[in-house]
């Protein structure tokens, strides 16, 4: 019979359970168990695993008579779903037969065995609970039988690629040691295309191999509907199958940027198809039709996510469905995910979905998308998904990383196991007594967000939720319920060590949060005596012995992080002559980006008044994360002008501009201003300029942060007005690599 969720945490809705009296006799077993001619295979390494875990529940030796066989219709119901991971368990007394097609699926056998017949607990790579007992009681007859919900089942943490892992939690073997292009089975993992076909090695001779935007030929992407690139393309396919032979996908997969190309006949193919992905899967059916004995997997990815109306992928061709832009603060179904997902799954039955489940800028900033990991799962597996890779961070220490990851590993095997079931195992055996407060605190964060109603998406920054679940006051009492858990009694060391690096998400974001006006009293400039500093030198300390290396996905080292807080600490706020100022803008910034600035009745913006109170001349410098404290234009000089309400003496000028290149955003070509006493006189053509700066690294390739550019009067002026123009560098430079206007973003105005 199937037993459906009577413990969930146990078992699951795809969980074959029969269990008989002990009357039943060794005789009557071994007659049942090896009828039907089953055939036994032998794995002397499985042998010592299962006997291994065995006498850790004793202590001495308690060996079991254990057989290892292929799969036997007769006596299991879904043997044709088992595929290389589905398994059957056979158990009376003494004596077990652990049925499966491959290594692999008697290896998952053993671990559900322990977990299920013998009480053993996996909780994470360095946590299993084994019940300790003198002797293992003789088991009643039981059988299992278990089909994995997908086939492939990768969750990129560094918790799953640590030793024995992967095993415990029956992941797809060979989970690597976390590069990011070596993935179980894959020879060629993702955004391959320009490693098939380099620019570096093609571009300046056949620019037309390339994708065309707004009539120049960009090395972004290539130009799908050209016969040659389809012949240079599956000819580098062809030498990259011949260095890995037994790998089965391959993939031939857009680059990560927008810049598809808008030719003639790869626009007439995606409008055809309603769909650019219509250009991709002609171009890689192609490709699978010389390849037929292996997988070519393509990205439904950003401008590729609809499914094309005409064209279908053959078999052998591997969706790649990404997640990418979904708020993870509400579950997939109902939004225009599910709606690809929909479209895409009734032309193919071959789709891995590439979901993300943290907060790729903020690794270890709180993250309370736990309602949505089950959900999700469970709508893949409603729309027939065979493959599933969950991205985390795979480095150690990353945000509630080994509960997030256990949870997934789970679900992924099993979509309909118990969540409350699965947390409160978890949380027991990994933080002992703290257990329970652990599970209020990540409660609270999830209440708090669903009450503010606000999106939760995977690279903004902590200050975007300061009036909802990161609020000072939820961060205060986060902290208080992290020192209610690390006083409980009877912890180890080991779990107070623990909820130290759990309570690192909440000593991240505070003093993030801690670097807004907004914050209020908790404002680290409203008083000298506040706590940031100590909670700093934690953060440093805790991060330093146990991870993160990096706290975002690709740069900022906790060092890194600790010098540019002190900075701002030490010089974010900054006294001037204009701080209390009346500002006009001329061109106003674009609208997602203008840094909270209104009219006095709430109002938005214009180029009619002067208004008080505006971010340019608060006396706070922005941060590194361009989403909060700084204003935008997008390929528009900057203007405005400035009313000090006084004549004043003025000798500089400064402005602090912004570099992320990856963002678009580049820095100014220069800047400029005009003083006088009055508005007309700033503003006239005829006016005297009184100073420009030119940018001496305009258009250069920059590291990312934050510069000055400071003019210096050649003599002090008197004047009320400033006229002040910061000029746009214009379209992107060419060492970008994509086509478009840059972004200018400015912060501080000085006035000194």
């Amino acid at each position: 019979m199937i037993k459906k969720n009577t413990n969930s945490a146990n078992y699951g809705e795809y969980a074959i359970i029969k269990t008989i009296p002990k009357l039943a006799s060794v005789l009557f077993f071994l007659l049942m168990v090896f009828n039907a001619s089953s055939q036994e295979v032998f794995y002397p390494k499985l042998n010592s695993t299962f006997n291994f875990y065995l006498r850790e529940i004793t202590q001495s030796e308690d060996n079991f008579d254990v057989h290892f066989a292929l799969p036997n219709d007769a006596l299991f119901e879904r043997t044709k779903e088992w595929g290389a991971d589905g398994f059957g368990v056979i158990a009376d007394r003494k004596t077990i037969v652990f049925y499966g097609a491959t290594e692999q699926a008697i290896e998952h056998a053993i671990y559900y065995t322990l977990e299920h017949s013998f009480g053993i607990r996996f909780i994470s790579a360095e946590e299993t609970f084994i019940p300790k007992q003198a002797r293992i009681k003789a088991l009643p007859y039981t059988k299992y039988e278990q089909v994995p919900a997908f086939e492939y089942r990768e969750v990129f943490y560094g918790e799953a690629r640590r030793a024995g892992y992967a095993e415990s939690f029956y992941l797809t073997d060979g989970q690597g040691s976390g590069n990011f292009e070596r993935h179980p089975g894959w020879g060629l993992w993702v955004h391959t295309l320009h490693r098939l076909l380099p620019p570096e090695t093609y571009f300046e001779k056949h620019p037309e191999y390339y994708a065309l935007r707004n009539g120049v030929r960009m090395k972004d992407q290539l130009c799908l509907s050209n016969p040659e690139v389809l012949s240079h393309v599956s000819n580098a396919l062809q030498l990259e199958i011949a260095k890995r032979p037994n790998e089965k996908y391959w993939s031939v997969s857009q680059m990560d940027n927008y810049n598809f190309c808008e030719c003639y006949k790869c626009a007439h193919i995606d409008a055809e198809e309603g769909s650019h992905a219509g250009s991709i899967i002609r171009f890689v059916n192609e490709i699978a039709k010389l390849f037929p004995d292996k997988v070519i997997s393509t990205l439904a990815y950003q401008y590729s996510r609809t499914a094309p109306k005409i064209t279908k992928p053959l078999p052998n061709v591997n969706i790649m469905l990404c997640t990418i832009e979904e708020n993870r603060a509400k579950s997939l179904t109902g939004s225009g995910f599910e709606k690809d997902l929909s479209d895409w799954s009734k032309i193919s039955q071959n789709i891995l979905i590439w979901d993300y489940v943290i907060n790729f800028s903020h690794m270890v900033m709180p993250f309370p998308n736990w309602p949505t990991l089950q959900e999700n799962i469970q709508l893949f597996k409603k729309y027939g998904v065979n493959m599933l890779f969950e991205q985390g961070y795979n480095q150690s220490s990353s945000e509630m990383q080994e509960l997030r990851c256990y949870l997934l590993s789970k679900w992924m095997w099993d979509p309909t196991l118990d969540a409350d079931s699965l947390i409160q195992l978890f949380l027991s055996n990994y933080y002992g007594a703290a257990g329970p407060v652990i599970k209020e605190i990540l409660d609270q964060e999830v209440s708090e967000l669903q009450k503010s109603g606000k999106s939760l998406t995977l690279y903004e920054p902590p200050v975007t939720h300061i009036k909802g679940y990161l609020s000072p006051t939820n961060l205060r009492w986060y902290h208080n319920m992290f020192e209610k858990a690390k006083n409980m009694e009877g912890l180890t060391p080991k779990q107070i060590e623990r909820i130290q690096m759990a309570q690192q998400s909440m000593r991240y974001a505070s003093l993030e949060i801690s670097k807004s006006p907004d914050a209020g009293t908790d404002w680290y400039f409203y008083k000298t005596d506040n706590p940031y500093q100590k909670m700093l030198k934690d953060f440093i300390f805790f991060a330093q012995k146990n991870g993160p290396k990096l706290l975002h996905e690709i740069k900022l080292s906790p060092k890194e992080y600790e010098q540019i807080t002190l900075d701002y600490w030490k010089n974010g706020k900054v006294k001037h002559l204009g701080s209390t100022a009346a500002l006009k803008y001329l061109t106003v910034p674009n609208k997602s980006y203008q840094d909270g600035a209104k009219k006095p009745d709430g109002g938005l913006i214009d180029t009619l008044e002067y208004y008080h109170n505006q971010p340019l001349l608060n006396e706070i410098k922005g941060t590194s994360d361009y989403q909060y404290n700084w204003q935008g234009w997008q390929g528009r000089n900057a203007t405005f002008i400035i009313d000090l309400g006084k004549t004043d003496s003025i000798s500089t000028v400064q402005l602090n501009f912004l570099e992320n290149s990856s963002a678009w955003i580049v820095g100014p070509n220069s800047f400029q201003v005009r003083i006088g006493q009055t508005e007309t006189e700033v503003l006239s053509q005829n006016a005297i300029q009184q100073g420009n700066l030119i940018n001496p690294n305009a258009g250069n390739q920059m590291n990312p942060g934050i510069y000055p550019l400071k003019l210096s009067l050649s003599q002090k002026m008197a004047g009320r007005y400033i006229y002040v123009e910061v000029n746009n560098i214009g379209p992107l430079p060419k060492w970008r690599g994509v086509d478009g206007d840059a972004w200018l973003f400015i912060d501080e105005i000085e006035i000194h």
